[in-house]
């Protein structure tokens, strides 16, 4: 499985986990109670689990990471999307050595459609 960052690919996706949420914005209500809801849209959002990564790896998704949008493409249940979303939190990752490598686990992010 892989997903595609500012033009970056990872390929080393363990899991992608794809939601599609109700995005409302300014609801009011009118003088008789009513509600009144302004742009509904659905959006994507994304939580990416990688695989272990190398130093580079993680460096070069945390520098893509730096930016408050990015631009993402993966496979959904619709085809492949390519849309600009928002990403609040650097990836953390713990350090693993394996055959004296220095490797990075439990990397996700959490990324939300513009």
């Amino acid at each position: 499985m892989k997903i595609t960052i500012n033009g970056e690919v990872f390929a080393n996706l363990t899991e992608l986990k794809i939601n599609r949420e109700l995005r409302k914005t300014e609801i009011r209500y009118n003088t008789c109670g009513d509600m009144l809801i302004d742009m509904v849209a659905r959006k994507y959002a994304l939580e990416a689990s990688f695989g272990l990564m190398t130093e580079n790896e993680l460096k070069k998704l945390r520098t893509i990471t730096q930016n408050i949008f990015v631009s993402v493409t993966f496979k959904a249940p619709e085809g492949e999307v390519s849309a600009d979303f928002h990403i609040s939190d650097e990836p953390a990752a713990a350090l693993k050595t394996v055959n004296g490598v220095k490797m990075y686990g439990g990397v996700k992010l959490s990324m939300k459609q513009k």
